[in-house]
């Protein structure tokens, strides 16, 4: 066995929080305010895949297939965890946490997976809502509502498999930050 010259093998790793949840159940929102109460690193996982590849989401899928996006998706997710040297807050898309090598990269680094649940008819809606105010509808899946359910009920029992679940409905993001930090026992940064 060969030891990385560049690891410390004494070091604790720093703790990482990563999110999970169908599309629209707040991520990315309560990723921003878990990681601004913590005064933690945050990272969107999406955002990272659209800074990388210039092009969005929806775009790449588009463009180039789901086979790709997945393959860009874990090289993305592997070098956020690989280089979080502080305690990091991280959003990760809707199918993250459903790919198995994903799942993988996750426990290898010891990330703390919640899951945000919501219920799929507010999920639902709250596509509708986002898809009337762009032009350019950032999650087209919401547009055959049977078919959304559908992906729901699929990754529902993967999703489960998060160290907690935190249920969101009813409750603004603070509050669900803070359900989030009491739950895994958080302290903030001493920056």
């Amino acid at each position: 066995m060969r030891a990385n010259p560049n690891s410390n093998p004494t070091a604790a790793k720093p703790t990482i929080v990563a999110l999970t949840g169908f599309m629209a159940a707040g991520k990315s929102t309560v990723a921003r305010a878990l990681g601004a109460s913590l005064r933690w690193n945050c990272f969107d996982l999406d955002l990272e895949i659209e800074r990388r590849e210039k092009a969005a989401v929806r775009e790449i899928f588009e463009r180039r297939g789901e086979a790709h996006f997945r393959q860009v998706e874990t090289e993305v997710l592997e070098t956020i965890l690989s280089q979080a040297a502080e305690p990091t807050v991280l959003a990760l898309g809707g199918g993250t946490f459903v790919q198995p090598e994903s799942v993988q990269l996750l426990r290898r680094h010891k990330a703390l997976v919640v899951f945000l649940e919501v219920d799929v008819e507010l999920l639902l809606e709250r596509c509708h809502n986002a898809a009337s105010r762009y032009p350019e509808n950032p999650r087209p899946l919401a547009g055959d509502p049977v078919a959304f359910r559908a992906l729901y009920t699929q990754r529902l029992p993967l999703y489960r498999q998060a160290h907690i679940t935190v249920t969101t409905e009813g409750s603004n993001i603070e509050k669900t930050a803070r359900a989030i930090v009491a739950a895994l026992h958080l302290t903030a940064a001493t920056r």
